[in-house]
């Protein structure tokens, strides 16, 4: 009998414990490579203590009854082999994310199979070991087929790493390669120094080293509310849908939280989503709540618990305000609920029912509890092809901007035009703007588009005679989002001066909410493009509820009435009286007044009537492309 190297063996058992432990003693969300992580280290402390126990069995093998002598070693030897199954799966599963083959699949279920069949048998073949009439331990002639098999799944597994090694990080990809390349050359030596018992160590060391590269727990994690985070919540919908089994979610976000991070800090953010998180583990248990991003969670109610009732604590938790630093805070949930499988098919669907419908919940005055439905799913989906078309006509520079002339009352003649952008797409066709500009507001990509609609219309300054035609300046829409950037007058100017455009050939409009976002930025945006020579105007005047402020605190030169206050004085008194009223206070203010949305000569005469500046609308001219512009102002004027 060869004296066993143990020493080995031992070290490996305590690691193996020592990483078994600390997997429990932390808060690990049940992935299946978690799972798989916890079976591969369960497995190899088994193979290991019962590799120890073999070498005490076959050191008394004189003693010890030849069928106990069997029994263990039949248990190191499967045991053994599935270890190598466990990692082979293990990596199929890391590497492909569950998408994997049929034939990958039955690989490692026929390997283990074989080995089981082979390894139980052989005290009546003989085949992988046996005992002779001394009771000493022999191999038998199929005992190299279980390196070889095992072998064969180390080398497999190594073979999917680089394969999908896009799935992997390089650092993850190098661990896998070097360390399955490690057990290999362990496993060799095991096979040939029969005495030195290596593989177990190696093994242990791997699994070190997974535990570091590829089972942080911090993946599944969020540090700031110890809830499980958007991964975690992917990986429990992936798994419940691959189950087929039906489920019901409470998604809620705070619209107010930006106030507490803008006005209180960052910390007491931090600290009040703590806060709530804690206190929703409570309600639900810690494995049922997700916080995804800012303010957004997800629960899944677990037990008896139903989406109302999920509803009924929340409304609970947010009905009084809340004291933050001494500050009382009144938060309002945006909630919406979620049943699979209504109609999401996968955790993409279900992120972007979720997404879509909170937003609107957000947007809207009502903060009813809305159920995420196929129409949300439907605009989230346009909302997504919108953004890629946009994105690629940004990129080609295809907006169109296109002019609608706006009459001067005085001067009988069209002395301005409103640019107003335009977006047409091969496969959709004409996309409206109430459509497209909301979305590039809410995605930033309103920043890059307001320059492309800049620089067209100074090209169309430079190119041609407006002035020479009548027309004056030309007024262009600064959106909110615009408004908020500090370098926005110095980037105009620049623009104006590289087409070698005066700056009183361009009239700026922006509605009321632009001052609501930063008023020093908004104002000395404003003032640095008025002493260049611009002017300012008020858009959509009548469709918010502070104006009157702003035409107070704002330089303000126009005012441009929305159709919303003269369409209905078309037919109500009260109306015209509003209408009437509200043209005679710009005047008193001493403001050029522009209507909008003139659609008939009555209209037209009524306007002139009040004494206002000028009129845009249908009744004059559709917005035009440039080219039918010039065509049509130089047929009017």
């Amino acid at each position: 009998m060869p004296t066993y190297i143990y020493e080995f063996d031992i070290a490996a058992a305590l690691l193996i414990a020592a990483l078994i432990i600390l997997l429990i003693l932390r808060k690990n969300y049940p992935s299946t490579t978690n799972k798989l992580y916890m079976a591969m280290l369960i497995g190899n402390l088994f193979s290991t203590v019962m590799d120890l126990v073999t070498v005490y069995t076959l050191a008394h093998n004189t003693t010890i009854p030849v069928y106990v002598n069997y029994a263990v070693n039949i248990m190191y030897l499967i045991s053994f082999n599935s270890c190598a199954v466990l990692y082979y799966i293990y990596t199929l599963v890391l590497t492909k994310e569950n998408h994997y083959r049929r034939f990958e699949r039955l690989l490692g279920i026929s390997v283990l199979t074989i080995d089981i069949l082979l390894v139980a048998t052989t005290p009546l073949t003989k085949l992988v070991i046996y005992f002779d009439e001394n009771n000493n331990y022999c191999h038998g002639p199929l005992m190299p087929v279980l390196y070889v098999t095992a072998l064969f799944l180390l080398v497999y597994s190594m073979y999917l790493a680089l394969r999908y090694r896009r799935n992997l990080t390089r650092f993850q990809l190098i661990s896998v390669l070097s360390f399955n390349l490690l057990i290999v050359i362990a496993v060799v030596l095991q096979f040939v120094m029969n005495d030195m018992l290596l593989q177990a160590y190696a093994c242990a060391l791997f699994l070190v080293v997974v535990y570091v590269s590829l089972q942080n727990p911090d993946d599944y994690m969020d540090k700031a509310t110890g809830c499980y985070n958007g991964a975690a919540f992917n990986e429990t919908l992936d798994r419940l849908i691959a189950k087929k089994a039906p489920f019901k979610l409470v998604a809620f976000t705070l619209d107010d939280f930006q106030y507490i991070n803008r006005i209180l800090g960052i910390k007491e953010g931090n600290d009040f989503i703590d806060r709530i998180s804690r206190r929703f583990h409570k309600e639900f248990g810690a494995k049922n709540v997700y916080h995804l991003h800012s303010c957004r969670y997800v629960i899944i109610p677990a037990g008896i618990q139903t989406t109302d009732d999920v509803i009924k604590v929340i409304h609970e938790r947010f009905n009084k305000p809340i004291s933050i630093c001494g500050v009382d805070v009144q938060m309002t949930p945006c909630m919406c609920r979620l049943q699979y499988p209504d109609f999401a098919e996968t955790a993409e669907d279900i992120n972007s029912a979720i997404e879509y419908t909170l937003k609107s919940v957000a947007r809207s005055n009502d903060k009813a509890v809305v159920t995420a439905s196929a129409d949300a799913l439907k605009a989230k989906t346009r909302e997504n092809q919108l953004i890629h078309i946009m994105k690629q006509a940004v990129l080609e520079q295809s907006f169109q901007v296109y002019y609608q002339p706006l009459y001067s009352v005085k001067e009988k003649k069209f002395t301005s035009a409103e640019a107003l952008i335009r977006l047409i797409d091969k496969d959709l066709g004409f996309i409206p703007p109430d459509e497209f500009i909301p979305i590039a507001e809410r995605n930033g990509m309103i920043i890059e588009i307001g320059e492309i609609v800049m620089r067209k219309v100074c090209s169309f300054l430079h190119e041609s005679d407006l002035l020479d035609l009548g027309v004056q300046y030309v007024d262009v829409n600064l959106s909110t989002i615009q408004c908020m950037q500090e370098t926005l007058a110095r980037d105009l100017i620049s623009i104006m001066e590289e087409y070698d455009i005066t700056a009183d050939r361009i009239n700026f409009e922006i509605t009321e909410t632009a001052h609501s976002v930063n008023d020093a930025t908004l104002r000395n945006t404003m003032e640095t493009l008025i002493r260049a020579g611009s002017v300012f105007s008020m858009d959509d005047y009548g469709t918010g509820f502070s104006t009157a402020n702003y035409l107070i605190t704002l330089p303000m030169s126009v005012v441009k009435i929305d159709k919303s206050i003269l369409w209905p004085a078309m037919k109500e008194e009260n109306a015209l009286t509003i209408l009437r009223h509200t043209v005679q206070m710009l005047k008193d203010l001493s403001k050029r007044i522009v209507v909008e949305g003139v659609e008939d000569e009555n209209m037209a005469q009524l306007l002139i009537d009040m004494g206002v500046d000028l009129l845009q609308g249908y009744h004059y001219s559709r917005p035009l492309p440039e080219a039918q512009y010039l065509e049509f102002v130089r047929s009017r004027n």
